[in-house]
């Protein structure tokens, strides 16, 4: 039921037709017999600006980002959370006071769905394909060797090599500045072009697509020549629709240890519900809400 005390909140991306957050969030909301409701909204990146502004005026809850504004949100808030201001991401608005403040919860998310399919990140050298807002903070805190204390994930590890390929080397050569600056001592850290993979990336033991390559509607694309994968490679796609990508489907095909990334959706989703609510959801709810995407 929708009334005048209902709280709002929404994802914001461009595009955000493919996004299943609403049925999950929405799901959690019913589940907790909260009264909010969470809506999908097509934000244009040169509409950003207008769109944060509009969002205060209306006194929304809070809000998540989506692909192409986890950076550029940045200048538009009051404040961010340590986690932000260490891995320059936001994919999560709330309020602090009457400041409007950006956090993220990719990386602990993703960190759970890694721990939950089995696949170790400790000794591990690891390739990460995009230089986006999720790559972004995923490979800062891959870096630091350290999820611990963030989106309720407790969990330490040190990678001997950490390499990032993207689609313009300058980017991603700033990117793996700002990594290496930041990571642990003993992690090298290196960067290149999605075609260099057969050079930078073949000897990896995981495999982490960041980019949106192979997502609804470009649904045939591969980030990497598929045929560059070896069986030794486990390879996880943060991509949730479809859920088998063709990344993943030629990765199993291969022999590969695949992850799909749809634990990546629901517990950072569950990340963004903790810091809105200040309670619990039922991911168990939220996974089946996602029918088949999910895991029930």
């Amino acid at each position: 039921m929708i009334d005048g005390t209902t709280k709002l909140l929404g994802v914001l991306g461009w595009p955000v037709e493919h996004s299943m957050s609403p049925v999950m969030h929405n799901a959690a909301i019913q589940a907790a017999g909260l009264n909010a409701c969470y809506i999908p909204f097509p934000c244009p990146p040169e509409a950003l600006g207008d769109v944060i502004a509009g969002l205060r005026g209306l006194g929304f809850l809070g809000a998540n980002l989506t692909i192409p504004h986890k950076q550029a949100v940045i200048p538009h808030l009051d404040g961010l959370s340590e986690e932000s201001r260490f891995t320059g991401s936001v994919n999560t608005l709330y309020w602090e006071g009457d400041r409007l403040m950006g956090t993220t919860t990719d990386a602990p998310g993703a960190v759970l769905n890694l721990r939950e399919a089995g696949i170790g990140l400790d000794g591990g050298r690891v390739v990460i394909l995009g230089t986006g807002g999720a790559a972004r903070a995923l490979a800062f805190v891959l870096a630091r060797g350290s999820c611990a204390g963030t989106g309720g994930v407790d969990e330490t590890f040190r990678l001997p090599e950490l390499t990032l390929l993207g689609r313009d080397p300058k980017k991603a050569g700033a990117l793996a500045q700002d990594v290496a600056a930041a990571g642990a001592a003993g992690t090298a850290v290196r960067s290149g072009l999605l075609a260099d993979f057969a050079a930078l990336g073949g000897e990896a033991d995981l495999i982490i697509n960041c980019t949106s390559v192979g997502m609804v509607p470009d649904v045939q694309a591969c980030p990497i020549d598929p045929a560059l994968l070896k069986p030794r490679h486990a390879v996880y796609d943060i991509v949730y629709q479809p859920r088998e990508t063709v990344l993943l489907r030629e990765a199993r095909r291969t022999g590969c240890r695949t992850v799909e990334g749809v634990g990546m959706l629901v517990h950072q989703g569950a990340a963004s519900f903790r810091t809105w609510f200040g309670r619990e959801p039922d991911t168990e709810v939220m996974f089946n809400a996602l029918g088949p995407f999910g895991y029930g």
